[in-house]
């Protein structure tokens, strides 16, 4: 039998969710705020804890408002909370998280809030469900990866231009009769400051009959076949394409391309704002290394102040981009090895004088912490997506260096998410 309890709710909490307190067990919730009492449903109970569901809000918040869309759960469970309230949360989260893992007080020296708060995001990828016999979008319904949230007018996250395109694409699916079961996702991807889009559709089978999916809005189509066995959409064969395979972003005077598959930062306003941080921490030298480089972006941007830039990355597809956008922009001095960053070993840091990092999630491998510890770079300038694990690795570090700098963007207005940056230097 389902279990239902009312209770309020304090604060937020690091994951983005609402904590309260029942019966000496904790209580999480997505869609909730602090100081409101909620009617929850239990989804799952363990002996010291509970997460939920809200089924009704019986005392709203001041700061309550209403979501832009259905379906906010599942993309930005954020989207009931004034902005303010957000930009507030986030950056005592961020201070409160790196305090838990330095057992240091690091105070933010500045928080970059978001202008644009929806149609931001550079890349979305949807996935598709049977509505009424029909094929629709969906996401997956957040804490139920089995569930399916159908989205007819795609999501407020990305552009109207974007949706518009995806949704071309699915009329003409639907079209030609095929099936949700014979489908994986489709990944739309669009550069912000030139208005390239591209799409890349993933099918469960080879020998799809698809329609022509010429459509308006795109400057290039990817049909690529993914393992149904995965629930990765990874390209183990393009089976058709049109017209450009990447788009080509401008961040600060430095073009960038990068292909369907390759890594690039979801929000170019706070990006550039990132990018002017790093810069200003950074000065002239003779080394600098860009570890977990991608295509270029953060190097690329510091080519002008080194006499020469090391970028250090393992994905193929990001050095060959990588690579290309070194010879656009006539960047002599930029060298591209690649490399998992934990193997490159200490001769690929020697003589650094200042080190860039910008990990995925889950921070820097034990390795490369402690080939950075043995050679000592000059400057250390860490920008993470989880301050979680670039706290643990910034406990390493202040060790032997001083911090300098901390700031934090709101890259993820409307979710619990948001980039931070760290800037070391040597004792």
């Amino acid at each position: 039998m389902t279990k239902e309890i009312t209770l309020e709710f304090k604060k937020i909490v690091g994951e983005g969710k609402a904590l309260g307190r029942h019966d000496g067990k904790v209580v999480f919730a997505y869609g909730v705020l602090p100081g409101e009492t909620a009617r929850v449903r239990v989804t799952m109970e363990k002996r010291n804890f509970m997460e939920t569901e809200v089924l009704e809000v019986l005392t709203p918040s001041p700061d309550r408002v209403a979501p832009k869309e259905d379906h906010y759960l599942s993309c930005s469970p954020w989207q009931i909370m004034d902005y303010g309230l957000q930009a507030g949360t986030k950056k005592g989260l961020v201070e409160d998280l790196l305090y838990q893992t330095t057992k240091e007080t690091i105070r933010l020296d500045k928080f970059y809030e978001a202008s644009v708060r929806f149609g931001y995001r550079t890349k979305i990828e949807y996935s598709f469900t049977s509505v009424d016999g029909r094929l629709s979008f969906a996401f997956h319904k957040r804490g139920n990866y089995r569930e399916m949230y159908p989205l007819p007018g795609g999501c407020a996250l990305m552009s109207e231009g974007a949706n518009a395109a995806a949704l071309k694409i699915l009329d003409a699916l639907n079209a030609a009769g095929i099936a949700a079961q014979d489908l994986k996702t489709l990944i739309i991807r669009e550069a912000k400051n030139t208005g390239e889009r591209l799409a890349v559709l993933f099918l469960k089978r080879k020998d799809l009959a698809l329609p022509e999916l010429r459509v308006d809005g795109l400057n290039g189509f990817v049909a690529a076949y993914s393992n149904p066995l995965s629930p990765m959409s990874t390209a183990d064969e393009v089976l058709s394409a049109w017209g450009n395979d990447f788009v080509t972003e401008r961040l600060l005077g430095t073009e960038l391309a990068y292909g369907f598959d390759c890594f690039f930062q979801n929000n170019i306003e706070l990006f550039e704002a990132a990018l002017r941080e790093i810069r200003g921490a950074a000065a002239k030298c003779g080394k600098i290394i860009d570890l977990y480089s991608g295509v270029g972006a953060i190097g690329l941007s510091l080519r002008d102040l080194a006499g020469k830039v090391y970028a250090v990355e393992s994905v193929p597809s990001s050095v060959k981009y990588a690579r290309l956008n070194a010879e656009r922009n006539k960047a002599d001095n930029f060298e591209v090895l690649c490399s998992m960053t934990e193997k490159a070993g200490t001769e690929a840091l020697r003589g650094a004088d200042i080190l860039v990092l910008d990990p995925p999630r889950a921070g820097l491998h034990q390795k490369v912490v402690r080939n950075i510890m043995e050679l000592l770079p000059g400057k250390i300038i860490y920008l993470s997506c989880n301050p979680i694990t670039q706290g643990r690795d910034a406990a390493f570090f202040l060790e032997k260096y001083k911090l300098i700098r901390s700031a934090a963007f709101d890259f993820y207005p409307n979710t619990p998410h948001m980039e931070t940056l760290l800037v070391f230097e040597r004792s």
